[in-house]
């Protein structure tokens, strides 16, 4: 009997391509949702903004000016990649989505990232910084366009969490230990990231609040190596191709 048309392994590979495809133009509409979350963010307390200098103010709408172009800088990224990932060329589609893959490996932490970064040190002599000013380092380091980034020799990723350790001074980032200096290692812009972080009633102000210190040294290059380990999925099953006829 012959086989109906379209059937066969040809048919199956193609079906896989276009599952793989569908499955990457999902994960670039969620990065893109959540890029408009994150310029959504609630703005600097009023409070600091009727005690701050006009040089102040001016610094932190020329901010706010950056992170609104990072933002449709991005978008316009992820629109063009989803036109290179829906494009009829196949040789194209299929070079998108490795890049595509590569980029995600980065997010998640399964691969190193190097380039251009920060290497950020917060110091806690008087064990009084927090878990949430660490936190708040992280979603500004994002905001400002954070590729990777690493605590100590922990990676931190998307579902990362912190939380203030059982002994006084230390911090837990997912359930690990990590005790002051805190090192931040980042890839990314190393200008921005700066300006980021030394922003009037930011980080840097939180953390000398708390009686910390903090260095930033900007690096031409600088390599995040620290890997988050691949977890067995719980459900998931890798899909395994179709017999041969």
């Amino acid at each position: 009997m012959n086989e109906p048309a379209g059937a066969g392994p040809g048919a199956s590979r193609r079906e896989g391509r276009r599952r793989w495809t569908q499955l990457l133009a999902g994960l670039l509409a969620a990065l893109l949702g959540f890029g408009i979350v994150a310029a959504t963010r609630p703005a600097p307390d009023d409070a600091v903004l009727a005690t701050a200098r006009e040089s102040d103010l001016v610094w932190l709408l020329d901010d706010l000016d950056q992170r609104q172009q990072r933002l449709e800088a991005q978008r316009q990224e992820l629109l063009s990649a989803e036109a290179r990932l829906t494009s009829t060329d196949e040789q194209e589609r299929i070079a998108e989505a490795r890049r595509r893959a590569d980029a995600l490996a980065v997010l998640a932490g399964t691969a190193p990232a190097t380039g251009a970064g920060i290497l950020m040190t917060i110091g806690d002599p008087e064990r009084r910084v927090l878990a949430a000013t660490l936190l708040n380092a992280v979603q500004e380091l994002r905001d400002a366009g954070a590729v990777a980034m690493s605590i100590g020799d922990q990676r931190v990723v998307v579902d990362t969490w912190f939380v203030d350790g059982q002994a006084p001074g230390t911090v837990e980032v997912s359930g690990v230990v990590v005790r002051p200096p805190y090192v931040f290692r980042v890839v990314g812009d190393p200008k921005t990231m700066e300006t980021a972080m030394l922003i009037p009633g930011g980080v840097a102000d939180t953390v000398r609040t708390d009686g910390g210190t903090m260095t930033i040294t900007a690096r031409d290059e600088l390599t995040v190596s620290a890997l988050r380990p691949l977890r067995t999925p719980q459900y998931a099953a890798p899909v395994r191709p179709a017999p041969s006829p």
